[in-house]
């Protein structure tokens, strides 16, 4: 079964700085909630279609490496990654930047995901959802405090 979760939050910048600060690997581990490691293996740059990443992500007393295909990259209003091995079943990230005026936009994460061993697995299902809420919101924060941080 697919789950589908999204995130919104209106930043003060351009869509073209938002599309900028998410395309600067860089930038990936500055958004990453402190109980998470993140280690970035391989990633292959400049940001396009078909590029590849490898992370490994450590969180609690679960350690993995999540691999990852750049699927579109639409230059400044979408990214969206698909984990190629990650601890899901399947996993589809959307980043969506949409212009409100020049200098607003809108940061959309869409996660699109399920689990392995369902319907075993169906009973954490709110857990997974929970965890994944408490980091976009971190996230986005985050990227709204960098962002402005930068600004003139």
């Amino acid at each position: 079964m697919k789950h589908t979760l999204i995130f919104e939050t209106p930043i003060p910048c351009s869509v073209k700085t938002l599309f900028d600060f998410h395309a600067n690997t860089k930038n990936l581990p500055l958004i990453t909630p402190k109980d998470t490691s993140l280690e970035i293996l391989k990633l292959d740059t400049p940001l396009k279609e078909g590029n590849k990443a490898v992370l490994r992500i450590k969180k609690g007393w679960f350690s993995f490496v999540w691999k990852l295909t750049f699927e579109k990259v639409e230059y400044p209003d979408l990214i969206i990654d698909t984990a190629t091995q990650s601890p899901f079943k399947s996993f589809r990230h959307e980043h969506h930047f949409i212009q409100v005026d020049d200098s607003h936009s809108v940061l959309r994460d869409e996660i699109t995901f399920s689990l392995p061993f369902e319907p075993l697995t169906t009973a954490i299902v709110w857990l997974i959802k929970r965890d994944m809420k408490k980091m976009f919101a971190y996230r986005h924060q985050k990227t709204q405090e960098l962002i402005a941080s930068k600004s003139p």
